[in-house]
């Protein structure tokens, strides 16, 4: 039954961000570079695309916001739903809706109207945060100090309640501590190693059930439900930021590279073919020769790069297949990515669809850069 309603929720996530966009995909607001602020006394009237080293919304963004960077600051109001990327995230504003995080370090100070979805490292919920409705959490370590007034799934390593916890904890916890001020309001159903450590002033209302975890060759030929579930939800929202903010800036090329992969697929995919071996051959060659190791650390960099954008290049592809009369490209590039990523989680699947990414995604960029050699070069 749990996991019944575990895979409703994530339809349910899936469903939500294609259909987030049907009323309002014509309207965007896009910001790209080192740093991006939105200035306090700064308003956007439209659904936010930033993309940089350093995000910094102060202002009030009246649609949703997609962002990634090193580090982001959330500390104004945002009248929709947030979903963002980044090594340090930091949200202290208020969100009114949902709020969908993938990051190595997330702390959250500020009052959220509805659900929030984090996969990090550590998330940190500091006193006098709110959450209003439900909390999903996969993090090594979760800190709970503010308050989420309704259910809480985690999956963590650690996890500390020293907040309120207003209804049920539910998934895999090894260590699971309830501090002096900490309250749940309802029941507990893990799977963990450990007794809940409830210190003296905590409050467990309901009833604790604790399963043990799988041992032995079953815990190393099976993934947690709940870990792989919120992985995918964190690896979910990374690409559809990152594919959003690029096609935000950059919608040209992504419509050529769609077109021109429509027409002749197989000189995309005998392109992609010829550079998935001749790329690592060429560094090879020069990492064998003195001279050329610079060139081939240049080359290398540029190799991890084009295969980081595939994915985007492939999504916005299954996108216009689906979509052909479309003229949104935020909404193709939407729905190619939900499609492309579910696929990959899939077993087996997964791995034909890790393959046909790279390569025709490979193919796709390498036919499209040629294109702009070319008319450089003249």
């Amino acid at each position: 039954m749990k996991h019944i309603k575990i895979i409703t929720l994530a339809i349910g996530i899936l469903f939500l961000s294609t259909l987030i966009f049907v009323g309002v995909a014509n309207a965007q607001s896009f910001k790209s570079g080192d740093k991006i602020t939105v200035a306090a006394n700064e308003t956007i009237d439209s659904m936010f695309f930033a993309g940089g080293n350093n995000v910094d919304i102060a202002g009030t963004i009246n649609g949703d916001v997609f962002c990634a960077g090193q580090t982001v600051n959330i500390s104004g109001v945002v009248n929709g739903d947030v979903f963002c990327a980044g090594e340090t995230i930091n949200i202290s504003g208020k969100i009114d809706g949902n709020v969908r995080l993938a990051g190595q370090s997330v702390t959250l100070s500020g009052q959220i109207t509805r659900s929030a979805t984090v996969g990090a490292e550590t998330l940190f919920i500091e006193k006098g945060s709110v959450i209003s409705q439900d909390l999903m959490g996969g993090n090594k370590n979760i800190t709970v100090n503010g308050n989420v007034k309704r259910d809480f799934l985690s999956g963590s390593e650690v996890l500390t309640i020293n907040g309120k916890i207003g209804r049920n904890i539910t998934g895999d916890i090894n260590v699971l501590s309830v501090g002096s001020n900490g309250l749940i309001g309802g029941n507990i159903d893990y799977t963990g190693l450990n007794d809940p450590n409830v210190n003296s002033g905590g409050q467990i209302i309901g009833q604790v059930t604790r399963t043990e975890p799988k041992t032995g060759s079953e815990q190393e030929n099976s993934t947690p439900f709940v870990f792989s579930f919120i992985w995918f939800i964190g690896f979910l929202i990374t690409m559809i930021t990152l594919s959003l903010c690029l096609v935000g800036l950059f919608p040209g090329i992504f419509k050529n590279a769609a077109s021109k992969a429509i027409k002749s697929p197989g000189k995309v995919a005998l392109a992609g073919a010829i550079a998935t071996f001749a790329i690592p051959t060429l560094i090879i060659i020069l990492l064998i020769t003195i001279i050329g190791i610079p060139l081939a650390i240049l080359c290398l960099l540029i190799w991890f790069t084009f295969m980081i954008l595939t994915g985007p290049f492939v999504s916005y592809l299954l996108g216009s297949l689906i979509l052909k009369k479309s003229k949104s490209p935020i909404l193709i590039m939407l729905l190619g990515t939900v499609i492309l990523t579910t696929c990959s989680f899939i077993p087996l699947i997964g791995f034909i669809t890790a393959i046909f990414s790279y390569v025709v995604g490979m193919g796709m960029i390498m036919v499209e850069s040629g294109k702009h050699f070319a008319r450089t070069s003249k």
